[in-house]
């Protein structure tokens, strides 16, 4: 016998507040996936299963995990919801809006914790000392219903005991917000009830649902926002205690069976479909999952789109469950994390994250060429920090990097390039609008370029700031100028296969060979800017990144090597983890098996915090900096699948390197087995054993070769056929056919 409390909360923003009590129950029209949803075995859903006492909810410094679905996120048991495109705040003091979480309900009672990876939930289990009945209750912001928060709570009696279970609750919070103003609390016209049966006058088993709305107090910029933003919130109440009265024979619950499996089958279907497994070192194994999943649950599953289509509010450092003003956790806004640190993962998940981040960027793309044209350039000059308007949202502390930072319109340049890299689509990124913006980016670098006519007679780009965020105002960044010229390249590429009208020579790509990269011959290595010294302490890496991530062409092992031991011994020990995972691929891309594994653990291991897993952008045992630091996840899965798992995308093909044992082992590593990699449509499994790699295709969609790296010629792939590539050897798929035309590949290479 047991009986089900559901409670709900609904946010709807710019909408009907009956949309969002509409939304539970409509139901998907999505397509079916092409990938089949498997069972997951015993041993993998222990490892899906991150769980704790509930005693460490009297631990400051033990990180509850954040919940999202890519369209509304909180921290379990904080008292904020954060919605996308909800913002409040004028110019650099923009931030989201903190709605109040009325789905922040607890039993009063010591709990077993659990994040249920596999399903996307929070559980949490308590049994009574004499185990007559057990209580779960499991919260999750619903994957399909976007704007629904779920609070499920089952009492379920166990054995014979027959007497009254009443089980005291948390009061419900207070409903305020500094940020909006809303309407006095009403009750809605509809009503959720708790019975099997109709619901009749007086039935105690009725409940009513409380609605308010209201809006933001202040525009971001008023050029471009009118008015505030309008958003209503709808909730049934919380019950003082739950109960299971004495000889209840009849379950008198309303069963949630659709409304959940609604939602974990989305997960269960994502999981099928992409995972990265891990044999040797099970504590990696579940840092790797939990990376996955607080990254790309801050994406919405295309299901949910189906149901109710509306625009991508872009992709924070700490994700849509944090924001407000708190400085430590980036107001909600978008930066280069996005595009350097987080895209090229989700963009070998799933093409559908990647059309999302790149829209959001494209419809700030009126914004950034208003942006140019304000600081005396020609095209798109995208801001540090975006949100709701794409204005420059930077703190009024920090103005150093908006005035600097610009290697980030860079960077959106770069994303394109990894998104065409894995689909060919042209068409779809012309309609994106991404062919336009990645011209409008070259335009904008070609106007910032100063041709150096008395000394190198090469271009400079003169005040700028590189990743490394302590030297402001320097000339000729490496890591900006690369991204830059592949920017000027990739603008020319992108011209040409759009086809754009009037297809004269804008002289991108002159602009950019002849662009200075910064380079020391004595010391044969890439000093971070004019002037450098090679002793100077660095806040994080940046020269080292033209290695990897951008893979700049014709790189020689020494120089790079020379790069590491110039810039990885001065850099700053207490910076974030993306340094020490990109100092650890470039060593594997060099051979240099002890310091990349010794990078490798330092990338995760001080940042990643509790049971549940949740990234920290500063190592322990300090508190502040920013909490679920998707920034950090990004870069540590980026060291997985592209350093360890051998992975690299270019324009024209996939590569996957077959390691060495010593690789693999020297990060506790017995098998690494990447499923679920996406590329021209067809899904690949990729498994590293040390002595050997294997890639297998287990959907096709289109014509592939494959060539492995032993002397014959490339064979086309077969689905489900297993292609072993031999230690230290390349393999390279491709596809059969060009797939650009009579357009060249960009030549990529600055400082001629």
């Amino acid at each position: 016998m047991s009986i089900v409390y559901r409670l709900l909360v609904s946010l709807v923003i710019l909408g009907s507040c009956l949309a969002a009590a509409a939304d539970v129950g409509e139901q998907s029209t999505a397509r079916p996936s092409s990938v089949t949803s498997e069972s997951i075995t015993t041993v993998d859903k222990r490892q899906f299963e991150l769980s704790a006492s509930g005693e460490i909810l009297h631990d400051p410094a033990t990180p509850l995990p954040t919940l999202a679905n890519g369209h509304l996120g909180f921290t379990v048991y904080e008292d904020a919801v954060y919605l996308a495109g909800l913002y409040n705040g004028a110019g650099g003091l923009s931030h989201r809006a903190r709605i109040p979480n009325m789905a922040n309900v607890q039993l009063l009672l010591p709990s077993d914790l659990t994040l249920d990876l596999a399903r996307g939930l929070f559980r949490s289990d308590f049994a009574n000392d004499e185990r007559s009945f057990r209580l779960t209750h499991l919260l999750y912001p619903h994957a399909l219903y976007r704007r629904v928060i779920v609070n499920q709570f089952t009492i379920e009696r166990v054995g014979t005991n027959d007497e009254n279970i009443s089980l005291p609750m948390m009061p419900a919070p207070a409903f305020t917000s500094e940020d909006i103003q809303f309407q006095p609390i009403s009750t809605h016209g509809a009503r959720v009830h708790r019975s099997k049966s109709p619901a009749q006058p007086g039935d105690a088993n009725v409940d009513p649902i409380y609605q308010s709305c209201g809006t933001t107090l202040q525009v971001e910029n008023a050029t471009y926002q009118n008015r505030g933003r309008s958003v209503c919130v709808l909730w049934n109440r919380v019950p003082e205690r739950l109960v299971l009265g004495a000889g209840q024979a009849k379950p008198r619950a309303l069963s949630d069976d659709a409304l959940l499996e609604s939602h974990t089958s989305l997960w269960r279907s994502f999981w099928a479909r992409s995972d990265i497994l891990i044999t040797g070192n099970e504590p990696l194994q579940r840092t790797v999952r939990a990376s996955l999943y607080y990254l790309v649950s801050n994406l919405p599953f295309e299901a949910s789109f189906t149901v109710r289509s509306g625009p991508f509010w872009g992709l924070s450092p700490t994700g849509l469950g944090r924001g407000g003003t708190n400085l430590d956790d980036y107001e909600g806004h978008s930066f280069w994390d996005t595009e350097v640190w987080m895209f090229p993962v989700l963009n070998l998940i799933d093409p559908w994250y990647s059309r999302l981040l790149i829209s959001y960027r494209t419809k700030m793309l009126p914004t950034a060429k208003r942006l140019a044209r304000e600081a005396g350039y020609r095209g798109a000059r995208f801001p540090w920090e975006s949100a709701f308007t794409g204005v420059e949202v930077t703190q009024p502390c920090c103005p150093a990097v908006a005035q600097y930072g610009h290697h980030i319109t860079g960077d959106i340049s770069f994303a394109l390039r990894h998104y065409l890299g894995t689909t060919h689509d042209r068409e779809g990124l012309r309609q994106l609008g991404g062919c336009e913006m990645a011209q409008q980016i070259a335009e904008f670098w070609s106007s910032r370029v100063r041709f150096n006519y008395t000394g190198s007679e090469q271009y400079d780009i003169p005040a700028v700031m590189g990743p490394d965020e302590d030297h402001e105002n320097v000339t000729n960044n490496a890591y900006t100028n690369v991204v830059a010229g592949y920017a000027l390249y990739f603008g020319e590429f992108a011209r040409c296969i759009s086809e754009a009208d009037g297809r004269d020579d804008k002289g991108w790509s002159d602009i950019a060979r002849h662009i200075k990269l910064p380079y020391d011959e004595i010391g044969d290595f890439h000093p971070q800017y004019d002037g450098y010294l090679a002793s100077t302490v660095i806040k994080q890496a940046d020269t080292v990144l033209i290695g990897y991530p951008l893979q700049y062409p014709g790189l020689k092992a020494y120089t790079r090597w020379n790069d590491l031991l110039i810039y990885e011994p001065v850099t700053r020990s207490t910076g974030p983890a993306m340094s020490w995972s990109m100092y650890a691929v470039n060593h594997l891309d060099i051979d240099n098996y002890r310091e990349a594994a010794q990078n490798f653990n330092r990338s995760y291991q001080p940042y990643v915090r509790g049971p549940f897993r949740v990234w920290q952008e500063l190592q322990g045992p300090a508190q502040h900096g920013a909490h679920n630091f998707l920034t950090g996840a990004g870069g540590f899965l980026q060291a997985v699948l592209f350093g360890y798992a051998g992975l690299r995308v270019y324009l024209d093909r996939l590569e996957v390197k077959a390691h060495y044992p010593q690789e693999l082992s020297g990060v506790g590593l017995e098998q690494l087995q990447v499923a679920g990699i996406q590329y021209l449509g067809a899904l690949i499994t990729v498994t590293q054993w040390g002595d050997r790699a294997e890639v297998r295709v287990t959907h096709l969609d289109g014509e592939l070769t494959i060539e492995l790296g032993d002397g014959n010629a490339p064979v086309a792939v077969v689905c489900n056929r297993v292609y072993p590539v031999n230690k230290g050897v390349t393999a390279i798929i491709r596809a059969k056919a060009y797939p650009y035309g009579e357009c060249e590949l960009p030549k990529d290479v600055i400082g001629k």
